[in-house]
């Protein structure tokens, strides 16, 4: 549960009289709990993703609202409102304090005493739990349209209601590294997420799936590709893959299910050719063999081609089936053959002569070529299924 800086700041600032003094870059944070401190002492208590009141009680010590800034900042806290007018007044902060808050993205706002501190905590704890139940909600209706069934049809009606299942959207996979997440990590890959998503669009909802992050973008900003990279190195590299699919651009959250398949695959392309983030659209044959649903097919025709080498391969330790692969991706190139494989180039006359022998075919017709490409597809799909990609 959280809300971040810019929204609560724009909903509140009339009604408790805010003002933000510095530290504008960091309200695109995120805030899980407002809480009142005066003591620099208390500061190790905090969890961070706080946001936090004080009225300066302690101002009178030399420096204290520096160190006390400085200690909330250490302790990842996300904001500080100081309750000015009693304790302490405006004219007490100094450039030295605007300039730390505005190097650190520190948002600093300024409350007048007149406002009761006690009606915005209260506030502001009732809108985050009103947002708490408010996204596990619509989290619970988007993984009832995954699970299918009549919990889908449900969720389908609900949607519909709140008017929010006929809209655009792309979804995104991030695949985890381990089997499980506890809370703390969870919440911090939803926080990291959150933060840098702010910046692009507010229409955004975050799953934890089947060993997965999903990202679900309603009315996705045009640059998502550019969003997704910035964001991939604010997450837990402990905890995620590093890999990151995503799907087209669907009219309907209807589509969610095929949404889903369509980015996990390019997620599972994307960790075989170690890239960061592919589109589904940027998988070209492997788009076909992912949404066949044909694998018994798919298998016999993988045989058929490519067994006889994969045979003599095991046989012999020999690399007949890299050779033609290589062959066959570099337009029937020997030299660019005998380069990428830092192989003689007679070794690889002699290979191919060897291949040839063994498949019976011209490796020079269009049709072989393009039958014996496709295998080598299917042998690469084939292997992030049987990796556990489904």
């Amino acid at each position: 549960m959280s809300i971040s800086l810019q929204e609560i700041y724009q909903s509140t600032r009339e009604k408790y009289a805010l003002e933000l003094l510095t530290g504008e870059n960091g309200l695109t944070k995120e805030f899980t709990w407002i809480q009142l401190c005066e003591d620099i002492g208390n500061c190790i208590f905090f969890r961070g993703h706080e946001l936090v009141i004080s009225t300066g009680l302690a101002s009178m010590q030399e420096n204290w609202l520096h160190d006390f800034i400085t200690e909330l900042i250490r302790h990842r806290v996300c904001g500080l409102i100081l309750n000015t007018g009693k304790y302490i007044r405006p004219s007490d902060i100094s450039p030295d304090i605007i300039a730390l808050c505005r190097e650190k993205h520190f948002p600093l706002f300024l409350m007048p005493w007149r406002i009761h501190i006690a009606d915005i905590m209260q506030d502001y704890c009732s809108r985050l739990l009103h947002a708490q139940e408010q996204e596990s909600r619509l989290e619970e209706m988007l993984l009832g349209l995954l699970a299918g069934g009549s919990q889908e049809e449900r969720c389908q009606q609900e949607l519909a209601a709140r008017g929010n299942l006929d809209q655009p959207f792309q979804l995104v996979v991030l695949p985890l590294a381990t089997s499980n997440l506890d809370i703390s990590q969870e919440q911090l890959i939803r926080l990291a997420c959150k933060r840098k998503l702010n910046h692009y669009t507010s229409f955004y909802s975050i799953l934890c799936h089947a060993r997965q992050i999903l990202l679900i973008f309603g009315q996705p900003p045009a640059n998502i590709e550019d969003c997704l990279r910035e964001l991939l190195p604010q997450l837990p590299a402990d905890c995620l893959t590093g890999h990151m699919g995503l799907s087209p651009l669907h009219d309907s959250l209807t589509a969610l299910p095929t949404a889903l398949q369509e980015a996990r695959a390019a997620a599972a392309v994307a960790g075989m050719q170690q890239t960061e983030l592919l589109s589904f659209q940027e998988l070209g044959p492997y788009r076909l063999l992912f949404m066949s649903g044909q694998d018994e097919l798919l298998r016999q025709m993988h045989q058929e081609k490519l067994q006889p080498l994969m045979d003599y391969d095991q046989v012999h330790q020999s690399q007949l089936l890299a050779t033609l692969r290589t062959y066959l991706f570099h337009n029937n190139s020997l030299q660019d053959t005998a380069r990428l494989t830092f192989t003689h180039r007679n070794t690889i006359s002699y290979r191919l002569r060897k291949i040839r022998e063994l498949i019976d075919c011209d490796l020079d017709d269009s049709e072989v070529r393009f039958a014996y490409m496709l295998a080598f597809y299917i042998d690469d799909y084939l292997h992030l299924m049987d990796g556990n990609f489904a």
